[in-house]
């Protein structure tokens, strides 16, 4: 089972990922609702960066085409720069969601006051330094983490006092932010420790794959069932 997992990896994520978003996407057919539309666009823009982010798998070949070994000796080799895109869009339309749920005007311009701070900051790192293709932003986990944190609480205290408390359950926004916290808080130490473990350790590589896995798999189903569950109720 565990060698099944640890083949199948990459499959099986990519599928819990675009489960999610078809489910999304049949949920707006459904119910039209501009602010999750973001969020839906952020898990096809997940699905479609996990897929194309594939390509540097194929750079461990020799393929003797010409445009093979361009690309190969370029920047390019690495997908860390479409992981980086990824995380900076990621975090503005996180954003830009929690910030259309909220009705609260503090809450409101403290998301958009982090969203404007990370946007340039991330800017001017990136532009100063040669980080932009072989890494990430400083401790980008933590920070990626905290930020998101701050989203989904804040959506929480909003919704502890409005009359929505009592119907939490037929809201997709509900089970969107309880899977992303819990996703950000078990990854977290998992991407902060994989530096220390990854050369000497190669249990901890199988076990941080599997977990990784696992997280992934209940993270996008939760995404799906909140969609579908919050459809369901909203016909009865």
């Amino acid at each position: 089972m565990k060698d099944f997992f640890l083949d199948n990896y990459s499959v099986i994520t990519k599928s819990v990922e675009f489960i999610a978003a078809i489910s999304g996407t049949y949920y707006l057919k459904k119910n039209k609702n501009s602010v999750l539309k973001i969020f839906v666009f952020y898990l096809w823009l997940t699905f479609f960066v996990e897929l194309i982010g594939e390509y540097s798998g194929l750079m461990r070949n020799n393929y003797d085409k010409e445009w093979f070994i361009k690309l190969k000796n370029s920047v390019f080799c690495k997908n860390m720069w479409l992981y980086n895109i990824y995380s900076f869009l990621s975090i503005g339309l996180l954003g830009v969601f929690y910030s259309g749920l909220l009705s609260n005007k503090s809450l409101k311009i403290l998301i958009r006051a982090i969203v404007i701070f990370y946007s340039i900051f991330s800017i001017f790192y990136y532009t100063f330094t040669d980080a932009f293709f072989v890494l990430g932003l400083p401790y980008d986990d933590i920070l990626a983490s905290v930020i998101v944190s701050i989203y989904v609480i804040s959506y929480f205290i909003e919704l502890m006092n409005s009359e929505y408390i009592l119907q939490y359950y037929k809201l997709p926004s509900f089970y969107i932010s309880v899977a992303l916290l819990l996703w950000y808080l078990c990854v977290t130490p998992l991407f902060i420790f994989n530096a220390y473990f990854r050369e000497v350790n190669a249990d901890f590589v199988i076990f941080r794959y599997l977990l990784l896995l696992f997280i992934n798999i209940c993270t996008y189903l939760c995404f799906a069932f909140g969609f579908w569950y919050s459809l369901k109720k909203s016909k009865q």
